[in-house]
């Protein structure tokens, strides 16, 4: 099973070398996405089908079933400081938690730095940019774990499924 904590070590270890060169600067910066990324996909089997349930295929269905672009969407409405008509029909409150903003600005933008990392040949890393998409990884999975049950569940529903709402 993919660990979010290692893929997030293996991000710091090619982003802090002294000479990282670009591939491993961008290899870090997709790596420390790849980290995020698991860890919400893992918050969210773990919370609809139970740590006890990691061998079933529901777990690996629900883990699967999360989509990039979805993904994306659901964050650029929820980081906004009041959510739109249809996000506060759909999760019955204005505005989303602090906590709940800070894991959904982090999860949007480096989304955004991964496809200049994988998919930009222009794009230029330092350093010190890996290192810092390292640490918003970081505190986003943090931002994550400190959403509160009930908003973090539905958080997370919507992360997955399209509400028809």
């Amino acid at each position: 099973m993919l660990d979010p904590s290692e893929l997030l070590a293996l991000a710091r270890d090619l982003a802090g070398r002294g000479s990282a060169r670009d591939g491993e600067l961008r290899r870090s910066i997709s790596t420390a996405y790849y980290a995020l990324f698991h860890a919400t996909l893992k918050a969210a089997a773990e919370r609809f089908v139970g740590r006890a349930g990691r061998a079933s295929p529901a777990y690996g269905l629900l883990y699967r079933g999360f989509s990039h672009g979805r993904m994306r969407e659901i964050c650029i409405a929820i980081e906004r400081p009041t959510l739109s008509r249809r996000y506060r029909e759909i999760l019955g409150r204005d505005v989303a938690s602090e906590a709940a903003r800070e894991f959904a600005e982090n999860f949007h933008r480096l989304q955004a730095l991964r496809h200049a990392a994988d998919y930009d040949p222009q794009a230029v890393f330092r350093p010190a940019d890996a290192q810092d998409v390292c640490d918003s990884a970081d505190r986003a999975m943090q931002a994550l774990a400190r959403i509160d049950a009930p908003e973090a569940t539905d958080l997370l529903a919507l992360l997955l499924v399209d509400s028809r709402a």
